[in-house]
């Protein structure tokens, strides 16, 4: 338990621009949190100290659980998608590899074909220097027979368009190898970039396997934390037990006890001065604050235990005023147990009022009060899990739903 007081700050530390898996939970979903913690302390106000902290590490582990498994989802799921875009950049990586050494090849192959050309046009123009031609025409125009001078003519003419075939032959070849110098380079260049793109796609898958872990370890450690407060909760059940009997005892003690105060009042107020009884409007609600718990019967959250909840809780400010439902008498002032420091208001005709779990107390036993008067101040003493009211109306002594008494807005 004693982890789970980072457990949100985890959360929220994750999931920044792309970022960790386990995802930063939603304004929502933190409200969602507080309200099982709410309801979770409302259903273990009768249990024990230790066992309504292991509620609420249940209460806050089990409405985070959803989130956390769905991010290990999403994370995995970027993973695969990451090591997909890694597969392919390494793929493209190897074919520019393969597409650089064939450009390469083939340069290296223009090359040496424009080096076989130069030299030939070298061992042309070395021979004309030489004056090999020049000795070739003037033979050829010495010739006295016509038909043999025709002939040698016609192989001067062979001769220079041989010269000049490789001229261009030699052009053509360094064009051909200037092309394959610029495809290699291209190829080079295009070889670099797939590569790069290839180690930041690894990198990426990496970085994404690393927030996958960490959304799994965060998944790990809430279970870790439900299983542990499980563990104290059941270690504690027949205390548990033992303390809702309790309160049921303190409960009929006081029943006996309002019974008697109505007898020696001679009941014969009418009850609540509004009409009262499950018609509804009876009484004016006791505090400002919003309905936090109903009354009846419900299942425990841990054990699956049945427990009757005696009252209707309203949520309200440490301190907050408690006012009288109707007029009538103080029957009871004081601490009692579970419902720590109690007043109770005897209306007449068997029906009264109490006001558990305050944190001081106005009015004293015996004393008139109005409809509307300030008799204490909202706390949480007795078997309490946070600052709240709860609002009994009991008939005889046993305890009825209050809501048939109350304002249908509960409002005041």
């Amino acid at each position: 338990m004693k982890r789970i007081g980072v457990l949100l700050a985890a959360l929220l530390l994750a999931g920044t621009a792309g970022g960790p898996a386990s995802g930063q939970p939603s304004q929502d979903e933190l409200d969602e949190v507080e309200r099982e913690k709410a309801r979770m302390a409302s259903l273990l106000e009768d249990a024990t100290e230790e066992v309504r902290e292991a509620g609420q590490v249940l209460a806050e582990t089990e409405a985070l659980l959803p989130g956390a498994e769905d991010a290990v989802d999403r994370a995995e799921g970027r993973v695969a998608a990451a090591e997909v875009e890694a597969a392919q950049a390494q793929r493209e990586a190897e074919a520019a590899r393969e597409a650089l050494e064939e450009a390469q090849e083939a340069y290296d192959e223009a090359a040496e074909v424009v080096e076989e050309a130069r030299e030939a046009r070298a061992s042309t123009f070395t021979a004309t220097y030489r004056g090999a031609e020049l000795l070739t025409v003037d033979a050829i125009l010495a010739s006295d027979d016509t038909s043999q001078a025709l002939d040698r003519m016609t192989y001067l003419e062979f001769m220079m368009e041989g010269r000049n075939t490789a001229v261009e032959d030699v052009t053509l070849k360094r064009r051909e190898a200037s092309n394959a110098e610029n495809t290699a380079a291209a190829a080079e260049a295009e070889a670099a970039e797939a590569e790069a793109a290839a180690e930041e796609a690894l990198a990426e898958a990496e970085t994404r396997y690393a927030e996958a872990e960490a959304a799994r370890a965060e998944v790990e450690g809430l279970i870790a934390e439900q299983s542990e407060a499980l563990a104290v909760a059941e270690s504690a059940e027949s205390e548990v037990a033992a303390q809702y009997e309790e309160l049921e005892e303190q409960s009929e003690e006081l029943a006996a006890e309002l019974r008697a105060a109505g007898s020696s009042s001679g009941g014969s107020s009418g009850g609540p001065s509004g009409g009262g009884s499950s018609s509804g409007s009876g009484f004016a609600q006791p505090v400002d604050g919003w309905k936090s718990s109903d009354f009846g019967w419900r299942t425990h959250p841990i054990y699956g235990t049945s427990r009757f909840h005696g009252g209707t809780d309203f949520a309200a400010g440490h301190g907050a005023a408690i006012y009288a439902a109707d007029s009538g008498t103080v029957v009871y002032s004081g601490w009692n147990g579970g419902y720590g420091m109690l007043t109770c208001v005897g209306h007449g005709g068997g029906t009264s009022t109490c006001y558990a779990h305050q944190s001081s107390i106005y009015v004293a036993t015996g004393e008139r009060v109005g409809r509307g008067q300030r008799i204490g101040a909202v706390g949480s003493t007795g078997s309490s899990t946070g600052a709240h009211l709860h609002f009994e109306v009991r008939i005889n002594g046993e305890r009825v739903d209050p809501l048939g008494y109350l304002p249908s807005c509960l409002c005041r």
